[in-house]
């Protein structure tokens, strides 16, 4: 059995009618060491109470070959450092702990790449012996002393190095340190190592017929093959189905492309052209083997020979679509195809929230594992915020605003209802798994931080896409690494939008307000003089925007109703 904790407890917070009756705190208009925000939504709002305490309930510290690694385990079942994991919270650790916390535990995976450039799913303090109930290839990567590390490779799924990319990716955008892409990691530059890594999946798992990277059969983006009943199913084996996977490959182009703009932050021109092509080439292979026109979404797999299983092509995979919009495959319209479908399906079967995996899932018994029996169970069609939460950001992203926040709130009350953050839920949303699941919490966090409040920082820029419409809200962040806080308070009216933000960013930004339906913008000041602003569209999302540099200043557009037109004759 695996071990289980305790879910820790949120803070009580007053209900009540109103912004005011809602709030979990106080939240500070200049600047502070603090992360909160505040909406009016009861059940929002408490989500964040369970956001830093699932982080805390998962952080580790170890001794490794790099030094002292601080890093965050999946969940209470999980012990291990994983990569997809670790890169998934990062939206939320950037605003609570400092720069070692994003970057010490990918060094210590890059530490222990294979010469061929491949990584491994995890690492974990203890000797082989304490893990390999689950994971039975477990091996010693490291010994110092009383310190040992174990690190095993889940093989059917093949999204580990793109993983490792996003995060480096991720840890760079905050603190924009150069040097720490030339750190030598085991005598190799970390960038280098990155290129390695996605070298790996061009080189060893590559299909070069579709131009798609390789895996075995899974359900969306999970790392269990129907075959075995037990634990060799993660593994790759002569009898595992091959496929070429949307997750695998939409993961593939966001770290090409990322990985391209490491390498201009570097001035290596040649380099970030390579790496952008790689994504584009991606991404148009998706689109020619995989979007299915009829359907209005992309297919889960696109079979590798035959597989001996049933065609899943009419399944709606949400991971894999909703990674799919994130990494920028798909156009307008193809993005509103795949979020109706996914309103579509969520209706037809029944499902409590938005985070429903596979709809409909695989029947009973295709897969020969436990865990993956029964449909609506597990990676088989339970529901998983670790992908509702990215589909939600998607469509704000996309430009679907109203539907993306009544998702959000959705997903919030079920969390308010089960205690906590699980690591998936049933059907009808009851918690399963980790009751305190470091995935859910970094989603989650990023579909309200970066979705609906709209936060883009780095250390290179920050804006502001203002997405509440016409609902008030505020939120002030702080990022320890950098020491930089970004906060706004935003007021609505039925005849302004008036938001008062500020910063201590150095370098000028750009602010977007979303206005409300049936508005139109007459006139736009900041700190009480006109200035000139642009309208722009996203989806069914109308903006404003304007330039500014950052400090404190309210910006105020007058709005009228939109006329109406006569009647036809």
């Amino acid at each position: 059995m695996r071990a289980t904790l305790r879910p820790v407890a949120a803070l009580v917070l007053l209900a009540g009618p109103g912004l005011e009756a809602a709030e979990p705190r106080a939240i500070d208009a200049g600047y502070s060491r603090q992360t909160a925000w505040a909406t009016g939504d009861v059940a929002l709002d408490r989500l964040q109470d369970f956001l830093r305490p699932t982080l805390e309930a998962n952080r580790k510290e170890m001794a490794g070959r790099t030094g002292a690694v601080k890093a965050f385990g999946a969940g209470a079942a999980y012990p291990q450092v994983w990569l997809r994991d670790s890169a998934t919270v990062m939206p939320l650790a950037r605003y609570h702990y400092p720069a070692a916390y994003l970057t010490s535990w990918l060094e210590e995976h890059l530490a222990n790449q294979g010469a061929d450039g491949g990584l491994d799913d995890w690492i974990a303090a203890g000797p082989p012996s304490a893990f390999v109930r689950d994971a039975p290839r477990s091996r010693e990567v490291f010994r110092a002393g009383s310190a040992v590390l174990t690190a095993d490779k889940n093989t059917v799924e093949a999204d580990q190095e793109s993983s490792a990319v996003l995060g480096a990716c991720q840890a760079f955008r905050v603190t924009g340190d150069r040097a720490w892409l030339r750190k030598p990691i085991g005598g190799v530059p970390l960038l280098e190592r990155a290129d390695r890594a996605l070298g790996f999946l061009l080189s060893k798992r590559f299909d070069g017929g579709l131009g798609l990277v390789a895996s075995g059969f899974s359900a969306d983006w999970g790392d269990v093959a129907p075959i075995h009943p037990d634990q060799r199913a993660i593994y790759l084996d002569e009898r595992t189905p091959r496929v070429a996977g949307l997750y695998t490959n939409a993961m593939l182009a966001e770290a090409a492309r990322c990985l391209g703009e490491l390498h201009a932050a570097m001035d290596d021109a040649a380099g970030a052209r390579r790496w952008r092509d790689t994504a584009a080439a991606v991404a148009a292979a998706v689109d020619r083997h995989l979007w299915q026109q009829a359907r209005g979404f992309y297919r889960m797999h696109a079979p590798l020979g035959a597989t001996g299983l049933p065609d899943d092509s009419g399944v709606f995979a949400t991971g894999g679509n909703a990674v799919a919009l994130l990494s920028g495959i798909g156009d307008e319209g193809r993005a509103r195809r795949i979020i109706a479908a996914a309103v579509s399906r969520r209706k037809r079967y029944g499902v409590s929230t938005i985070a429903g995996t596979l709809l409909p899932p695989y029947r009973a018994g295709l897969f020969a594992h436990p865990a993956m029996r029964e449909p609506w169970s597990y990676q088989n069609g339970g529901q998983w915020d670790w992908f509702g939460a990215r589909l939600v950001l998607a469509a704000f992203e996309r430009g679907h605003s109203a539907l993306a926040r009544r998702w959000l709130g959705e997903l919030a009350r079920k969390a308010e209802r089960n205690g906590g953050l699980h690591e998936w839920h049933t059907r009808d949303g009851q918690g399963r798994g980790s009751p305190t699941y470091a995935g859910s919490a970094g989603v989650l966090a990023a579909a309200a931080i970066e979705g609906l409040f709209g936060v883009s920082l780095s250390a290179e820029e920050l804006s502001l896409t203002v997405r509440l419409g016409g609902e008030p809200g505020r939120i002030h962040l702080y990022q320890p690494a950098t020491d930089t806080f970004v906060a706004y308070r935003y007021e609505p009216s039925e005849t302004a939008l008036v938001l008062s933000y500020d910063s201590n960013h150095k370098r000028p930004g750009r602010v977007a307000l979303a206005v409300p339906r049936g508005r139109r913008v007459v006139g736009v000041t900041l700190d009480g003089k006109a200035v000139p602003f642009q309208a722009k569209a996203a989806g069914r999302d109308r903006f404003l925007t304007v330039e500014t540099v950052w400090g404190p200043h309210r910006l105020e557009a007058m709005v009228e109703a939109t006329p109406t037109a006569g009647p036809s004759r």
